[in-house]
């Protein structure tokens, strides 16, 4: 009896030891190691740019520089870590923890690093986008730690699982991951017979200020979008002429003759979660449609003008706009999904809030036509 006591005491802890080297060696294997020190725990992450980063584990006060940062945090179910906030947060309207925070300033127009200094955040989250060489520099002489993520489509998967690391949400991330790619397989098998169709031309016009006119600053072959145009068979008529962000003619857009004009809202002025009233939404499309240089277009003649917001363009709501994008191109093939279910069930399942506002404008298959 003695011995085989003895012998279940030994195997129990065989089995904890082997229970830690195993969840060690899948930390390594998914790209992030722990350490135990001095009473507390620390992770080694790898970033967007390659830089190895180590940070206490889990984080406990972050530092974000932009809304999509905000967003991806808050998916991932962390918003309560959230000390410093970038401007819009407070106005975007679908960031309750985050909304009173300070502000700490944005990764584009300037942080406040004397602020970020007092708040002593255990990581800044940044984008890798623009010179961000600059800011970690910025942060590092004032002894505050930097990750870099990346909100492209395609880079996605490996983002969610970086944040999901370092908050210690491992489980959250793949269960997030596991939605997104069902609604990315779902979306494809829908349009399989789509492939050997010509594309269809795309033009996304950024629109940043409230204007009555199309917007005619855009990105080419470098645009995050194109992500989602090439899973639906459409091409971006500016990466003929640019490879980032920059002007085109209006004679170039004639010329180029998009099927579908897209004008993306950057900053809230027709789309958004607070609004809801599309009267404004409603102005600008007629505007663009009864323009007298864009009436030779397809997408004029067609009635293919759209507003959609800048979120659903790239980052994780790439796969709620591509719903959107499928919609209005391929109208039979998809007459029986609702973006806007799916919209919804982003926001009340995963972002955690109710869902309201206008993401996509003019919707058809619910009665919209400008």
């Amino acid at each position: 009896m003695k011995y085989k006591l003895v012998l279940a005491l030994i195997l129990l802890v065989l089995a904890a030891i082997a229970g830690l080297i195993f969840y060690k060696l899948n930390m390594l294997d998914q790209g992030g190691s722990l350490r135990s020190g001095s009473g507390s725990n620390t992770i080694t992450v790898t970033d967007a740019l390659g830089r190895e980063i180590e940070l206490p584990y889990p984080v406990e006060k972050v530092v974000v520089t932009d809304d999509e940062v905000a967003e991806l945090v808050q998916l991932i179910g962390a918003a309560d870590k959230v000390v410093g906030i970038e401007p819009s947060i407070k106005t975007r309207g679908y960031f309750p923890l985050m909304a009173d925070k300070p502000i700490t300033g944005s990764q584009f127009r300037g942080l406040n690093y004397e602020l970020i200094a007092k708040l002593q955040p255990d990581v800044v989250i940044l984008m890798d986008v623009g010179p961000v060489g600059k800011i970690i520099d910025k942060l590092d002489k004032i002894g505050v730690k930097s990750i870099v993520i990346s909100i492209k489509p395609q880079n996605i998967p490996e983002t969610i699982r970086l944040l999901g690391k370092i908050f210690g949400k491992e489980k959250r991330a793949e269960e997030l991951l596991q939605w997104w790619f069902s609604k990315w397989e779902f979306l494809e098998e829908k349009l399989k017979d789509i492939k050997d169709k010509p594309k269809l031309k795309v033009f996304v016009g950024m629109g940043f200020h409230p204007t009555n006119k199309l917007p005619t600053r855009t990105w080419g072959k470098l645009a995050k979008w194109n992500y989602i145009l090439e899973k639906l068979n459409m091409e971006n008529i500016a990466s003929a002429k640019l490879d980032k962000s920059g002007q085109l003619d209006l004679e170039y857009i004639v010329e180029a003759n998009p099927d579908i004009i897209l004008i993306g809202d950057w900053s809230d002025n027709w789309l958004g979660y607070t609004k809801n009233n599309s009267s404004l939404a409603r102005k600008i499309v007629e505007n663009v449609l009864n323009d007298p240089v864009l009436q030779s277009v397809n997408a004029v003649k067609n009635h293919k003008v759209f507003l959609i917001h800048y979120v659903m363009l790239g980052s994780f709501r790439s796969v709620i706009g591509a719903y959107y994008l499928a919609k209005i191109a391929y109208p039979e093939l998809m007459k029986d999904v609702d973006p806007e279910e799916i919209n919804k069930e982003y926001f009340e399942h995963w972002l955690g809030v109710p869902y309201k506002g206008i993401w996509f404008y003019p919707k058809p298959w619910l009665g919209e036509n400008p």
